[in-house]
């Protein structure tokens, strides 16, 4: 408790920092490929009818409802260097962050349904906000289309270096043994960071105590500098520490083992059956576009993100591209919908 307390107190002199991870996945994953800009928004001109016949016939927007610099910004600007080709139109990307992701979202949604404005959401605007907010001025279930899954991100369960548990079952008995005492680090409240971390502890019927900060850098800062005790992260983010055994990985949170940390068990391996958690990244658009727009924006998208050039790139990222068909995304959705809903009940995260 009190490595938590002082995390807390840390906080309110901490300076935003762009986290490691962007500034890895800027240089890894953006290198052979020039970013992709939005013009202002008062230089867009007005939209023509939509045609489904002759889409696209000119520049698509991609709506990123986060900031730039951050995973989301880089897998987006990937994502529309990739389709560009196999459309043959441009692709720009247009970062709308703020609140959560909400601002974007809503702009998304109340976007013309031409194919011409797309978004691409992760699983905290698509999922997580929708139980997270209570007083949202969209649906995102009701106002969007899903298109395609783009990618997804394993996480990774890491402890500071010097804790106790060289293992997921130690770990658990050092937590059971002393509730309430161990703390975990997150991007906030609420984050999938947050609810990962939280669906562990609550799988193994533990008690420890979070600690949101302002963003992923910070806190895992305050894990290597051992602040804070654990911390369930996405891998390329917390890979360069453990390689330099700065922190210890006991657990990846997918069901098959990461190819970046081959000898590291899933956490159903090391003994929790059942958890799995992930970040991913799809593209939507507006729910009233034609379904003959819809079908051709995602027969590009699984073209574009598995063809070999753009393939390597998304894995050197430290993700895996996916691509798949609007029909499948959709159900994907639901089940994410269904699955993470109680979690953030349980959770007792708001952010409003």
């Amino acid at each position: 408790m009190k490595r938590g307390r002082n995390a807390m107190r840390r906080l309110v002199a901490m300076r935003r920092a762009t986290t490691r991870l962007a500034a890895m996945l800027l240089t890894a994953g953006l290198a052979g490929g020039a970013l992709l800009a939005a013009p202002p928004a008062a230089a867009q001109p007005a939209a023509p009818a939509a045609s489904a016949a002759s889409w696209p016939d000119r520049t698509i927007r991609m709506i990123v409802p986060f900031a730039a610099g951050g995973t989301a910004d880089i897998v987006a600007r990937l994502t529309a260097s990739c389709l560009t080709p196999v459309l043959g139109q441009t692709v720009i990307v247009d970062n709308r962050g703020g609140a959560g992701g909400t601002i974007g979202t809503e702009a998304a949604a109340r976007a013309a349904p031409d194919g011409y404005t797309v978004a691409l959401h992760t699983v905290s605007s698509a999922v997580l906000n929708s139980f997270l907010y209570r007083h949202l001025p969209y649906d995102a279930r009701r106002d969007f289309a899903a298109v395609s899954q783009v990618a997804m991100a394993p996480n990774v369960l890491a402890v500071r270096a010097d804790l106790p548990a060289r293992n997921l079952r130690e770990f658990i008995a050092l937590l059971r043994a002393r509730p309430g005492h161990y703390s975990y680090g997150s991007s906030g409240a609420g984050t999938i960071l947050h609810l990962s971390a939280a669906l562990l502890v609550r799988m193994a019927g533990v008690e420890a105590t979070h600690v949101p900060y302002r963003g992923e850098g910070p806190a895992l800062n305050d894990l290597v500098a051992g602040q804070i005790d654990f911390m369930v992260n996405v891998v390329p983010a917390l890979l360069p520490y453990i390689r330099e055994g700065r922190l210890r990985a006991l657990g990846v949170t997918t069901a098959t083992r990461s190819a970046a940390l081959p000898d590291v068990p899933t956490i159903a391996e090391a003994g929790l059956p059942g958890y799995e958690t992930y970040i991913w990244h799809g593209l939507f658009v507006p729910a009233a576009t034609p379904r003959a727009i819809v079908e051709r924006l995602s027969e590009a998208t699984a073209r574009a993100v598995q063809e070999p050039g753009c393939r390597q790139r998304f894995t050197d990222l430290g993700v895996d591209p996916v691509g798949s068909r609007a029909d499948a995304f959709t159900d994907f959705w639901d089940e994410q919908l269904r699955a993470w809903g109680p979690v953030v009940r349980n959770s007792g995260a708001t952010l409003d």
